[in-house]
């Protein structure tokens, strides 16, 4: 079993960063999957939500605005967005990250 390795939450700290000096304010973010699970390979990929009020309701355009930010920091970190009425339980994703998920905080934003 991997332990959540440093770099990854410095990298997904970085790419917090950058979202905000894009203009976009993240109100939470979580590490989840394979990381937050401590059981990811050197193939993982680094999976990230973001829950930010500034999103629309078209998850698929948003996704597409944090991957090319992803794509500065490092090609394995997945965004997915969320607006924060969109973060409920009932979406297994979403009970799934609230369960396992790691929050990610202190990202100076």
């Amino acid at each position: 079993m991997a332990e959540i390795n440093d770099l990854i939450v410095k990298k997904v700290k970085m790419f917090l960063f950058k979202l905000k000096e894009s203009g976009v304010s993240v109100d939470s973010a979580y590490l989840f999957g394979s990381y937050a699970k401590r059981m990811s390979s050197k193939f993982s990929d680094i999976d990230v939500a973001v829950i930010s009020s500034d999103f629309s309701e078209d998850r698929f355009e948003e996704g597409i605005k944090l991957a090319r930010i992803a794509g500065q920091i490092d090609n394995r970190i997945e965004p997915i967005p969320f607006t924060p009425g969109s973060f409920i339980e009932d979406d297994p994703l979403v009970w799934e990250i609230k369960k396992d998920g790691i929050p990610i905080n202190d990202i100076g934003i």
